[in-house]
């Protein structure tokens, strides 16, 4: 219990300068740098901006935590599971934990989008099925 006319500790959260932040190629044409993240000051969530180049893709995983992308420009297909969806500008898809889930870009144009995902590390707890993890991370 707080003592009386004791001011609350209030933690404050780093403002985030995108532009600062440099864009890393994270596997071939998939560049990606997270506006949120664990290093960065988050502690519940990871927010990482992608630019998909035709013919990309990233291989089969999961995650220990819920993943959601939203689509800003171009199209992607995502498999979730044995499903396949095809996701375009404004659309989104949200992957439960530990569905197994893989993204490429087939279409003919740069696909941008954002992944939300519910922790601050999303790259320290997926797994592989098949393929390897990114070469580096945003």
């Amino acid at each position: 219990m707080q003592a009386s006319g004791a001011e609350p500790k209030v933690r404050t959260m780093p403002f985030v300068d995108a532009s600062k932040i440099p864009e890393v190629l994270m596997r071939k044409g998939i560049h990606g740098r997270f506006l949120a993240h664990r290093d960065l000051g988050a502690t519940g969530l990871s927010l990482l901006m992608n630019r998909a180049a035709p013919g990309s893709a990233v291989p089969l995983h999961f995650h220990q935590v819920e993943e959601t992308v939203v689509m800003f420009a171009g199209r992607i297909w995502v498999r979730l599971g044995e499903e396949r969806h095809v996701l375009g500008p404004d659309d989104t898809v949200i992957i439960p934990p530990h569905v197994p889930h893989a993204w490429g870009n087939d279409g003919d144009e740069e696909a941008r989008m954002m992944w939300v995902y519910s922790g601050p590390d999303p790259f320290s707890d997926s797994t592989y099925l098949e393929g390897a993890p990114p070469t580096t991370h945003a």
